[in-house]
């Protein structure tokens, strides 16, 4: 079972605190420690952060690295798809 983590702070105290993060990341501690103060990590980050969480049993939604995750429609069974314009 996996624990969603959900700030900053939370996914740096996870992954074994500001240093440890620097080092994943290949980062200065500075910058490891800025993004303490920022609601989101730099993208570039995702996968190595991503990684190390999930070897930890734990879990970060993509907004915390300003991703976006695909929208899924509901759909009507009954309704009808729109013509395609082209």
């Amino acid at each position: 079972m996996t624990n969603e983590l959900t700030t900053t702070v939370e996914v740096i105290r996870v992954l074994g605190g500001i240093k440890a993060v620097a080092a994943l990341t290949n980062r200065t501690p500075g910058a490891a420690w800025n993004w303490t103060k920022f609601s989101t990590f730099p993208s570039d980050t995702y996968v190595a952060m991503q990684e190390g969480l999930a070897k930890l049993g734990h879990s970060a939604p993509s907004s915390l690295w300003r991703m976006a995750s695909a929208a899924q429609p509901e759909k009507d069974a009954n309704a009808e798809s729109p013509p395609c314009p082209y």
